[in-house]
């Protein structure tokens, strides 16, 4: 291979990485701008707490219950031809979502865009081992999923401030355009790549279930789950309303938290392969640090509301859960060593379709809590008492608990598989 056709190659490489990271970002922004960012429009529409987190919940259910069937196809056909049949689901959601005026209409194209989404971040697993090799994964995939996040960091502050100008819908039409967009140069780089050959089939049935008897695939599922779960609620479905609710803040200032929760996650998950270098090509230090900090952030969050601390407090721990939520890679890499190389992606899939089904059970149920404790109406829109979060963070914090006891019985890999 000469030294052109090498560097074109690389190029080429470096094309479909990069269209692949845009359209995950655009899936990521779809799971974190609803319903959080346009809450109290919801309930100008008389929709309830429940219902509301159920837009969330749509979206989720349809993204982690074919996870392990993306793993499976994602394994064989490669994360690229995967994604272009998922992307096109995932567009036809997005460019949809504008136009709903039901309510079950918008969990219809919430459904459609969770299940082309779901193809996006374990297609990036695959595809970056595929193209840059393990010695770099650390580094690009922490980049990958930084961008990613980006996404999310883009259905805060930045589209809350296009909200008050214009509509929810406005909004969608917005970002149903751009992940069209994204889309389309994502299939212009599939061309322009050679893909690789289809894997022979293999008895997935059987590699299925032999993760699922490794008991460490388990403790380790259910540590992530934790984690990612109580993050993720907080940021998208709850978060910014117990800012305006609880701590008296505004907003647009609310909305500037959840963005900064994002950012700080982004910066957490560049550092991932320099946390792994320092600490001798560990991971199990770093999980416990982070289930550790999980805990910690709920007690001091159970304490601020008991104390009626002051809101910067509040918005102190946000930054602190991100943090915390910051080692998605690494729980990724360890899910995979723990297995067989050839199931990376079905591994990584049980693990992610995990955390987002605890997302989509535990939001409604959080609805449910905050509508069982009450609260009062202001200027038509309903503010949950203090009982509720109360009562929420005391059950985070129990799980919380939990998982950071079952972090320490985790085993250490150092970048070794334990199955050939």
């Amino acid at each position: 291979m000469t030294a052109d056709h090498q560097s074109a190659e690389n190029r080429g490489a470096m094309f479909l990485f990069t269209t692949l990271i845009l359209i995950y970002a655009a899936s990521y922004f779809q799971r974190t701008v609803m319903p959080g960012t346009f809450y109290n429009e919801f309930q100008l529409l008389g929709w309830n707490a429940e219902q509301i987190a159920g837009i969330g919940a749509a979206y989720i259910y349809a993204y982690s219950i074919p996870q392990v069937f993306s793993g499976i196809l994602i394994d064989r056909y490669c994360g690229s031809r995967v994604v272009a049949a998922g992307g096109l689901i995932f567009v036809i959601g997005t460019s949809l979502t504008p136009f709903c005026t039901e309510l079950w209409q918008l969990y219809v194209c919430r459904a459609l865009t969770g299940v082309g989404s779901s193809t996006m971040y374990l297609s990036l697993v695959k595809e970056t081992d595929r193209l840059f090799g393990r010695a770099r994964y650390a580094t690009l995939f922490g980049i990958a999923y930084c961008c990613g996040y980006g996404g999310g960091l883009c259905g805060k502050l930045p589209f809350t401030s296009m909200h008050d100008s214009i509509t929810w819908q406005g909004v969608m039409l917005v970002a149903g355009i751009a992940a069209m967009v994204f889309y389309l140069m994502f299939l212009a780089a599939k061309s322009r790549t050679v893909m690789p050959p289809v894997a022979q089939a293999k008895n997935m049935l059987k590699d299925g279930i032999g993760i699922l008897k490794n008991r460490y695939s388990w403790m380790l599922i259910f540590c992530s789950t934790v984690n990612f779960s109580i993050y993720f609620i907080i940021q998208t479905v709850f978060g910014e309303k117990f800012l305006m609710d609880f701590a008296g803040i505004s907003g647009v200032a609310a909305s500037g938290v959840i963005m900064a929760m994002t950012l700080v996650c982004m910066l957490s998950l560049l550092s991932a392969g320099v946390l792994i270098k320092i600490s001798g090509n560990r991971r199990k230090p770093w999980i416990i640090a982070a289930t550790g900090l999980c805990l910690l952030n709920s007690v001091l969050m159970i304490l601020g509301i008991c104390c009626k601390f002051h809101g910067s407090f509040f918005a102190t721990v946000y930054l602190l859960y991100a943090l915390s939520a910051g080692v998605p890679a690494i729980f990724a890499m360890l899910m995979q060593e723990l297995n067989s190389r050839s199931v990376m992606t079905v591994s990584t899939a049980f693990s992610n379709s995990c955390g987002y089904l605890a997302v989509a059970v535990f939001s409604p149920l959080i609805g449910k809590v905050l509508m069982h404790f009450g609260g009062s109406v202001v200027n038509n829109v309903k503010v949950y008492s203090a009982s509720g979060y109360l009562a929420v963070f005391i059950i985070a914090g129990a799980i919380a608990a939990v998982s950071f006891l079952v972090s320490f019985f985790l085993p250490e890999t150092r970048g070794v598989y334990r199955k050939n």
